[in-house]
């Protein structure tokens, strides 16, 4: 039998080897072998009625540049310091802790039709509040806006110069080499299809969140999109109350990561994050077990 570098590996530049787990977990990859093959949809409304009456008072305190966006990354950033299995991924019908938590998401330099789109990845650390989430992310969206060079969007641009043929190899190479756990750090964590989680803010848009599909290539195991803030009357005991601000989101989870039950507690206490942002101005508690269970790299 010939044994893979990655069965014989116990990390990768990005991760850990899962050695210890059930066997039903460990046989899945091979029942699943694609991303697409183990896909569980879910969508959820969040209100964000008092998300959006804290973002007003933290405006009227002059507290800097925070917005809905910040809140939902926050939020993210939480869900995975808090819930370790979500930071998983499959690679080489392997499963691995992911070592950094890294979200991926798209910036238009200009709201229109044909603006440009431009995908960034951040890496976070796990105790992130919102003050200093905020800035980092406004910096780094900042820079990328006024032209400064995107790795992913450079590799885009070699790709696309080769013939077709050439182009399907070059893929295909790119993908052996990631089973093999042979690509560098320095080059994954700059991917989107290589980190925690890709986040679709089409809500700025002004369009409803939709059920994206996930990604055979990469490691992103979760597919995230939040819809445009809608309006909704509250009624109580039959009477009208004040009106509701809700929002749609929308989950692709690969099911070979987490299970379904595992995958919905951590969305609920993603929407309870959204709903009282408060909790995100204090960093989490990461008992001794907590940060083991993480495996994030210093």
């Amino acid at each position: 039998m010939v044994y893979s570098r990655t069965m014989l590996r116990k990390t990768r530049s990005d991760g850990t080897l899962l050695r210890d787990l059930p066997h039903y977990d460990q046989i899945l990859p091979y029942l699943l072998p694609k991303r697409t093959d183990a896909t569980i949809f879910h969508e959820q409304d969040f209100d964000v009625t008092h998300m959006l009456e804290y973002l007003r008072g933290v405006h009227e305190r002059r507290e800097g540049p925070l917005g809905f966006f910040h809140v939902v990354l926050c939020a993210a950033v939480r869900m995975f310091a808090l819930r370790p299995r979500l930071n998983r991924f499959v690679a080489g019908y392997r499963i691995y802790q992911r070592n950094e938590i890294l979200i991926s998401f798209t910036v238009k330099k200009v709201l229109t039709d044909d603006g440009q789109d431009i995908v960034i990845t951040i890496p976070f650390r796990p105790d992130e509040t919102l003050s200093t989430l905020a800035p980092k992310v406004n910096k780094i969206v900042r820079s990328a806006k006024r032209g400064a060079s995107v790795q992913s969007d450079d590799v885009n641009v070699l790709l696309t110069k080769l013939p077709p043929l050439a182009l399907r190899a070059a893929v295909g190479v790119l993908c052996g080499l990631d089973g093999e756990g042979l690509l560098p750090q320095s080059f994954l964590r700059t991917m989107p299809f290589w980190s925690s989680v890709f986040i679709a803010d089409v809500g700025s848009l002004g369009i409803d969140a939709p059920l994206h599909h996930p990604f055979n290539i990469g490691t992103c195991g979760l597919f995230t999109a939040v819809g445009r803030i809608r309006e909704e009357p509250a009624h109580t005991s039959g009477a009208s109350g004040h009106a509701r601000h809700l929002v749609k989101a929308t989950f692709t989870f690969d099911e070979r990561i987490a299970d379904g039950v595992y995958c919905a507690r951590s969305i609920e206490l993603l929407r309870d994050l959204v709903e009282h942002p408060e909790q995100l101005t204090v960093p989490p508690e990461l008992t001794p077990d907590l940060r083991a269970e993480l495996m994030l790299k210093e």
